[in-house]
């Protein structure tokens, strides 16, 4: 045979081919409608699959959709039993309504999109195929999000569909649609919302940047009053939530409102009496004069297993002492405090202040006595107060009274005692006249 007789028969075979693959598409393809429940041929099926995926990785999506609708009617699991007849759906109605003709044409083909989203999972779980119903659940939301100008009335489905793929796996979702959910409740005003799920989310996902940042970022926009409120609401229902309690009175605190820190303050002692809260309060009770309460949460606070006792709480201390009327002890505790930060500069200053107490109240009896004054101004001194040291020099010694005490020499040093109310001041000081 000559080689343009060759070509010949090899184009009439190539066309009789054609012809045949046509015939049987046509003759396959009505078997969608006659879906009567029974097991699809095998043969029957992997024609109809083949038809589909050649279209398919073709991009001819319209001609795809037939035989696609026949094996997601009768084998939708075909050929591995998982989920990618119903996920090329998608792709397929995706892309045709990105290229369709009208609005009204675009919106059905997106609709029918969705629809493979409800299907797939209980279709395929239904011929016990494999499917990630966390997935399909999320990528709804994100489809119905991506086409939003589209299917803006189908909006409250994606928050649906993200609240859903929460429940089913909360470790899981992204952050990104935790804020879509988060902005969607605070967006309708509902802040009690917001803040069980923020709750929520710190104590299941607590230790994850993106989520602490969740929870600032919405903590900073829901005004505290709105905060104070839905908690005090909800520890009414619930009043042994000791987290709840602990978030109310931080609020309170940053809020200023003292006087419901102080209503909380026992239980909250009795329920978490941490180092924290009980340097918190010893300075409040100190502050309101009740300091037999502070000197009491001091002793707790120094029983505490592990608490590191500073500065600080010397000084609190020291405070509660002085208001008892202990002197000598307050004393003790401002040194303490001393001891442990010698740049705590405060107790220098408490000091200086309880000798000036000190001596107020017990006055001087006869003009020896007045060399005190030196100790005190020396005090303050030591603590940076020059003015208060000023003070102090229009009352020391007169020159007459340092001539008059022979061991007495302007300019020298000398020992000082003075005891009043179980407190004795004494110290090597420089004697010097008054103003």
């Amino acid at each position: 045979m000559n080689r343009s007789g060759f070509r010949y028969w090899k184009a009439l075979l190539s066309h009789a081919l054609v012809v045949l693959v046509v015939v049987g598409t046509t003759q396959a393809q009505p078997a969608a409608a006659q879906n009567d429940g029974s097991a699809p041929d095998k043969q029957e099926t992997a024609l109809h699959y083949s038809l589909y995926w050649e279209n398919f990785k073709n991009q001819n999506y319209r001609d795809a959709m037939p035989d696609l609708r026949w094996i997601l009617d009768r084998a939708p699991g075909f050929p591995r039993d998982k989920d990618q007849n119903f996920d090329r759906a998608v792709t397929a109605y995706e892309a045709l309504a990105e290229a369709a003709a009208s609005p009204e044409e675009k919106r059905a083909l997106l609709d029918s999109a969705l629809v493979m989203f409800d299907r797939a999972v209980p279709t395929l779980r239904g011929v016990g195929a494999e499917i990630d119903e966390f997935e399909w659940t999320r990528n709804k939301g994100r489809f119905i999000q991506k086409h939003l100008q589209d299917l803006d009335d189908r909006k409250e489905e994606a928050i649906g569909a993200y609240r859903k793929a929460y429940q089913i796996d909360p470790m899981r979702i992204d952050a990104y649609y935790l804020d879509v959910m988060l902005s969607d409740s605070y967006t309708k005003g509902d802040i009690g919302g917001v803040l069980d799920f923020l709750r929520e989310l710190d104590e299941k996902r607590g230790d994850q940047e993106e989520v602490q940042n969740l929870v600032k970022k919405y903590f900073t926009v829901i005004p505290p009053d709105e905060q104070i409120a839905f908690l005090e609401k909800q520890l009414a229902a619930d009043p042994e939530n000791l987290e709840i309690i602990k978030q109310l009175f931080d609020l309170y605190e940053k809020e200023k409102y003292r006087d419901k820190m102080m209503e909380m303050a026992p239980r909250l002692l009795q329920m978490d009496p941490t180092p924290e809260i009980l340097r918190l309060l010893t300075r409040m009770y100190i502050e309101d004069g009740e300091v037999d309460k502070a000197a009491e949460l001091f002793v707790q606070l120094e029983s505490t297993p592990n608490a590191d006792i500073k500065a600080e709480d010397y000084y609190n201390m020291g405070i509660a002492q002085q208001g008892l009327g202990k002197y000598s002890s307050a004393r003790e505790y401002f040194r303490k405090a001393l001891q442990v930060n010698p740049n705590f500069n405060r107790a220098n200053q408490a000091i200086a202040d309880l000798y000036a107490t000190v001596v107020s109240e017990c006055g001087v009896q006869d003009r020896k006595d007045k060399a005190v004054f030196w100790l005190v101004a020396d005090a303050y001194q030591r603590a940076g107060n020059a003015a208060g040291a000023a003070r102090y020099r229009s009352v020391f010694p007169s020159a007459e009274v340092i001539f008059f005490f022979n061991e007495w020499t302007e300019g020298a040093s000398t020992s000082v005692s003075y005891t009043c109310r179980g407190l004795t001041i004494s110290g090597t000081t420089i004697i010097r006249k008054s103003n």
